[in-house]
């Protein structure tokens, strides 16, 4: 790793990227969710990673923001942020697609209904009838269509929360996305050729010109990270292949 390349890192995990675009003046704000391994607290995450590294030829100024699954998504809907990680099938459902600027792509993510190792796999919604099912905080979003009215969840706060659950008998099953969930897979079990739904995740912004502007050249930047190996390298095993 070259010098130049880890003091971007460095640089890109405080608060603000101190590389200021003359063109436009303010850092670009971007809401950070919760996305376990992929988008951290520390901004140690896969995903703020791999931005970082694209970010290094560009001349732009970024700001992080944390902040709770639904409080990112409100921040960014009332417009106190630029940009958000992820969301972005919610966001173009709830705001219109005409309104959203999307990067390339940052990671494929899939969800699966989860039971104990050793039970056998749940292989279709119908299966979850009676059962009492958990899910991450925030997740429902995604998984109400797919789920429909009867099916409520139980919300948890994190991966480890609901596998500990699961093993206590508090909950019967509980729906994850891979690749947050990878590390505990061998306390699981599933069906990998059931999956619930699949998209990617992206940075999501709102359709300004500055903000196209960063996205078209923010995801040029992905897209040869991409093809060099780097997402592979920064994910390790938790990358999925797309």
């Amino acid at each position: 790793m070259t010098i130049h390349r880890e003091a971007s890192r460095v640089l890109f995990a405080c608060v603000c990227l101190m590389a200021f675009a003359p063109a436009w003046g303010e850092a670009i704000r971007v809401a950070v969710p919760p996305l376990a391994n992929l988008l951290e607290r520390d901004n140690s995450g896969v995903y703020q990673r791999l931005v970082g590294r694209a970010l290094e030829p560009l001349d732009y100024s970024v700001e992080q923001v944390f902040y709770p699954y639904r409080r990112s998504f409100k921040a960014f809907e009332q417009g106190r942020v630029d940009c958000i990680f992820s969301l972005g099938a919610i966001l173009k459902k709830r705001l219109g697609a005409e309104r959203i600027v999307q990067s390339y792509p940052l990671g494929k993510f899939v969800f699966y209904v989860f039971m104990p190792s050793g039970e056998a796999p749940i292989e279709s919604v119908d299966e979850l009838n009676d059962r009492v099912v958990g899910g991450i905080i925030g997740h429902e979003v995604y998984l109400r269509p797919v789920l429909g009215e009867n099916h409520g969840l139980e919300q948890v706060r994190s991966e480890k929360q609901a596998i500990r659950m699961l093993e206590l008998g508090r909950i019967d099953a509980f729906i994850a996305a891979m690749p947050d969930i990878r590390p505990f897979l061998d306390r699981l079990s599933y069906s990998p050729e059931h999956p619930l739904l699949q998209n990617f995740d992206r940075l999501n912004c709102h359709n300004t010109e500055r903000n196209r502007d960063f996205i078209r050249d923010l995801s040029a930047e992905l897209k040869k990270l991409k093809e060099a190996g780097g997402y592979r390298e920064e994910a390790g095993d938790l990358y999925m292949p797309f």
